[in-house]
């Protein structure tokens, strides 16, 4: 009776344990990826602003500057002759 007794405590003492035990294995994961996911809203927030600074009109009209191009006054339209069917 007294052995059944402890063998029954010491199995609740274990299923305690691994229960705890995987309790805070889970708690460290979910910490790691609130981590992983904060890192990841800083970098996005990083490449959105260098986006926005790379992608601004001004920056663009100095590059263009820069390799001689220049801005025309107006963009001729060519319109080609209508096609017609041999015979």
């Amino acid at each position: 009776m007294a052995g059944a007794s402890i063998g029954l405590v010491f199995t609740l003492a274990l299923l305690y344990l691994s229960q705890i035990t995987s309790l805070s294995a889970g708690d460290y994961e979910v910490q790691r990826l609130q981590a992983e996911r904060d890192e990841l809203r800083r970098q996005n927030a990083l490449l959105e602003v260098q986006l926005a600074r790379l992608d601004s009109p001004a920056r663009i009209e100095t590059l263009a500057t820069r390799l001689g191009l220049v801005r025309v006054a107006s963009v001729p339209l060519l319109f080609p002759a209508p096609l017609q069917a041999k015979k």
